[in-house]
């Protein structure tokens, strides 16, 4: 089946698997419905389709290719990951750098911090599990004046992790993108930390390059009570077009 001549069926921003599937219908008199998952795959490997939400899918475009964003963890946030792993197995947590922004800011962060997020109830316990071992590098929830005080390079925050937070595919700590936008509205010292003329150009760079799961960073919004803040924020600050703003 030509995945490009597919595509053309669909006469919409964004569709749903019910629209590929109609549309590969249309292509092909004797396509089968038990094929659908193997094309859909293809689609989504070969950068003709992305996914931009809960069955919500777009055209990619062939000459500006968005990725799927990873981020890379140091050296130093991975033994952080082993010691909270070999300590409590089964924690639901959530570790990222804040080195991880660079890649979209003008003004580099200098200095790195390890974000490691947990309920609430489980902070102190992580915090005592881990504090022998990186004693004058952790801090429990700190107040901004005790960030602008004690905080180094690679510090260890341990802060709460809000209630259905997203989460990576990969492990339990992985922390997705969408989850990091939200909360550079929602957490005031975590928005302190970059220079707040670069977020326009950061989110900028964030969706261009990106593929975002506007489902998901909608919905964590919705529940940081931050999402018509970001949208507002969005429509009047960036270039940025979401493909939900177009139905």
């Amino acid at each position: 089946m030509d995945n490009t001549y597919l595509l053309t069926q669909i006469d919409k921003s964004t569709f749903t698997r019910q629209d590929i599937l109609e549309a590969a219908y249309k292509v092909q008199d004797n396509f089968k419905e038990t094929q659908f998952r193997n094309l859909l795959e293809n689609l989504l490997k070969s950068n003709y389709i992305i996914r931009v939400g809960r069955n919500q899918y777009a055209k990619q475009d062939s000459s500006h290719v968005k990725k799927i964003y990873t981020g890379r963890y140091s050296k130093e946030a991975m033994q952080v990951v082993d010691s909270i792993s070999e300590a409590f197995p089964y924690l639901d947590y959530r570790v990222w750098e804040l080195c991880w922004l660079n890649e979209f800011l003008n003004h580099l962060v200098a200095h790195n911090k390890i974000f490691v997020e947990v309920d609430k109830e489980g902070r102190e316990f992580l915090f005592t599990a881990l504090s022998e071992k990186y004693d004058g590098n952790i801090l429990l929830a700190p107040s901004q004046k005790e960030l602008d005080y004690y905080s180094k390079d690679n510090t260890i925050i341990i802060d709460s992790l809000a209630s259905q937070a997203p989460k990576g595919k990969q492990n339990i700590y992985d922390t997705p993108i969408e989850k990091i936008i939200v909360d550079l509205f929602a957490n005031k010292k975590l928005r302190a930390m970059i220079s707040l003329g670069d977020l326009p150009d950061m989110l900028n760079r964030i969706f261009d390059k990106i593929v975002i799961d506007e489902s998901m960073l909608m919905r964590y919004a919705k529940r940081r009570h931050k999402d018509t803040e970001i949208k507002d924020y969005i429509a009047q600050k960036t270039n940025i077009k979401l493909y939900s703003e177009d139905k």
